[in-house]
């Protein structure tokens, strides 16, 4: 990734030509996202991610959020608005590791789904 912003910050300076990056980018086999990439991950980013918690004192709580905002709030909270005081438990660091590295992979259905020692359940996916 260095040397891909070392000669994007050339061809900003003027030093080389957009071609004469793009050609050293392909002979250090760096790989350019293309539109259709960009494409596709703005229709994950669309998609919704829903949490859904039900704990055994009764509370329910239903969330959505689109997953482009997810990752925005995951990126500098690192944490999901989960309402954490109904979920005893559960350990919800390595839950959001999990759905990070779901969200990085762009993982559609079920990709969290916890049932706590007091009952209460958690269940995080991405609506296909």
């Amino acid at each position: 990734m260095d040397e891909q912003l070392r000669i994007l910050k050339m061809v900003e300076e003027g030093t080389i030509t957009a071609e004469q990056g793009a050609e050293l980018m392909a002979a250090m086999n760096i790989e350019l996202p293309t539109r259709q990439t960009a494409v596709e991950k703005s229709s994950y980013d669309k998609k919704m991610l829903r949490i859904i918690v039900d704990s055994v004192t009764g509370d329910k709580v239903n969330i959505q959020f689109p997953v482009g905002a997810v990752r925005k709030i995951l990126k500098a909270t690192g944490k999901l608005p989960i309402p954490e005081q109904n979920l005893q438990g559960v350990d919800l660091e390595a839950v959001m590791e999990a759905v990070s590295e779901c969200l990085d992979e762009e993982i559609e259905g079920d990709f969290v789904n916890v049932a706590a020692a007091d009952g209460t359940t958690v269940r995080i996916f991405i609506d296909k």
